[in-house]
């Protein structure tokens, strides 16, 4: 019987599998250059963000207008537009589902903060996305 026992704990101290695999070299200077899962989505979102929207060609609609609103006072207006085009990001991805979202201003630069559900895992996790003014002067 303990051997059954055993081999039940092994079981459930295998690692899952992957849901998601894919490619980064972000941030990773020697491989493995493979990410998975929720590290994967945050990347493909990053992604999205830092992409200014009309960049990529043939995908007209991938990336964020958020660029746009750097230099714009930030009031009620700014703060819902800004809003509603991360909320447009968060919705184009199918893996994840938002939870909850804010946007603050801090320091010349605009900071997003959001809580996501990532699907299949059901796990949820915080996300911070950090618009800059040094970041504008590159696009």
């Amino acid at each position: 019987m303990a051997s059954i026992q055993s081999g039940l704990i092994q079981q459930t101290l295998k690692p899952r599998k992957p849901y998601f695999i894919g490619f980064n070299t972000v941030g990773q200077p020697n491989p493995p250059y493979s990410l998975t899962n929720i590290e994967l989505v945050k990347r493909d979102i990053n992604n999205q963000f830092a992409t200014p929207i009309g960049a990529r060609v043939m995908l007209p609609i991938f990336g964020t207008r958020i660029y746009d609103y750097l230099f714009d006072p930030f009031d009620e207006y700014t703060k819902n537009a800004i809003i509603e085009d991360a909320v447009r990001v968060i919705q184009s991805e199918p893996r994840v589902e938002l939870v909850s979202i804010d946007v603050y201003q801090q320091d010349q630069a605009l900071n997003i903060v959001m809580v996501l559900l990532f699907k299949p895992e059901s796990i949820t996790d915080n996300m911070f996305v950090t618009f800059s003014l040094k970041d504008k002067n590159s696009f």
